[in-house]
């Protein structure tokens, strides 16, 4: 089959490489579509860990072709969005944390930057008849937001922020809107994504590099106090203290893109102790993923796919990723 495999940088090849093995409680899947991640951006900048040469991609959808021994044939020609983690419900991290940090059952496969992929049956699930499998593709950065969101513990009449407005921003405040979230405020210096916003259910919209962040909270908070919750969705330390900074005390601030490692929190650690900040940490998909295709057939999606590329045209969707040219690119394999 052929796989993009990355040496680093935003350096891919286009391979032929073995096809996967399907190994029992193996399915074999013809990838359909796969999204280009934050993550992976940021594994192409060096700003995340990984070690070439591999083949990346994790968001991914497409069609059951083949089945390992103990599968049901019934299982074929299935529509599918693959969770990317395998887990075994037994271990502690499964019983006290959460599956998708499974300790014993780690998925041997490759990336989803490839035309194929087999991994075990139980992490290919099948999609409600109401989600195009497009879209689908979407789940895994939703079941991080989703699972993100549900860590919150969110007022009555609550005013939000969220921080950025890629895909996982987006999200972000699609389920804050969901979960309780009375008015919401996302704040975006790309207007593309900043006015998508408004189709996930932002109230009020911000351009950073328009007027201070702190005017927006003095107008829309109660006596400018501060919001009852703020989210990061970028990544980077100085928007999570702005978060920390903006929220009103004994309030809420989630982290959900993901910091380099190493990243100090440069934030005054009197002042959040003074006002008494819950700072929460949202690494990946939870125990959610399960229920996110019926999630995503609620929302208005929309026009949010900003383009689709050739598998051999990976670097240059990840660089319309990196530099903001629309919401959320993907990658068509077998096309």
């Amino acid at each position: 089959m052929k796989a993009m495999t990355w040496h680093g940088g935003n350096h891919f090849t286009l391979d032929d490489v073995p096809d996967p093995e399907v190994k029992p409680g193996f399915v074999l899947v013809e990838i359909d579509t796969t999204g280009i991640c934050g993550t992976d951006v940021h594994i192409t900048q060096g700003l995340f860990p990984s070690e070439p040469p591999t083949i990346l991609g994790h968001e991914g959808t497409g069609l059951i072709v083949e089945v390992g021994e103990g599968v049901s044939d019934e299982r074929i020609g299935q529509r599918v969005v693959l969770n990317h983690s395998a887990h075994c419900f037994e271990c502690w991290n499964c019983r006290n944390w959460n599956v998708s940090r499974c300790q014993v059952a780690p998925v041997s496969s490759n990336g989803l930057f490839a035309q194929y992929v087999a991994l075990p049956s139980r992490t290919a699930l099948e999609l409600p008849e109401t989600l195009d499998i497009e879209t689908a593709a979407m789940t895994e950065p939703a079941a991080c937001c989703l699972s993100g969101v549900e860590m919150l513990d969110i007022p009555y009449r609550a005013t939000g922020l969220v921080i950025g407005a890629g895909i996982m921003g987006l999200f972000t405040a699609a389920f804050m809107k969901t979960h309780g979230v009375d008015t919401l405020v996302v704040s975006e210096p790309v207007k593309v994504r900043r006015e998508m916003a408004k189709q996930f259910g932002a109230d009020i919209l911000h351009d950073p590099n328009d007027v201070p962040l702190e005017e927006v909270m003095a107008e829309v908070t109660d006596e400018g106090r501060g919001f009852s919750v703020t989210a990061e969705a970028v990544g980077k330390p100085q928007l999570v203290a702005a978060c920390v900074n903006v929220t009103k005390p004994r309030g809420q601030a989630l982290m959900i893109g993901v910091c380099p490692e190493g990243s100090p929190l440069p934030v005054d650690l009197y002042d959040m102790h003074f006002r008494e900040i819950k700072l929460v940490g949202a690494f990946g998909r939870g125990n959610v993923f399960h229920r996110v295709p019926s999630e995503l057939s609620k929302l208005n999606l929309e026009n949010v796919i900003s383009g689709r590329y050739p598998l051999a045209d990976l670097p240059d969707a990840i660089t319309a990723s990196a530099e903001g040219l629309g919401v959320k690119f993907a990658i068509k394999p077998n096309n």
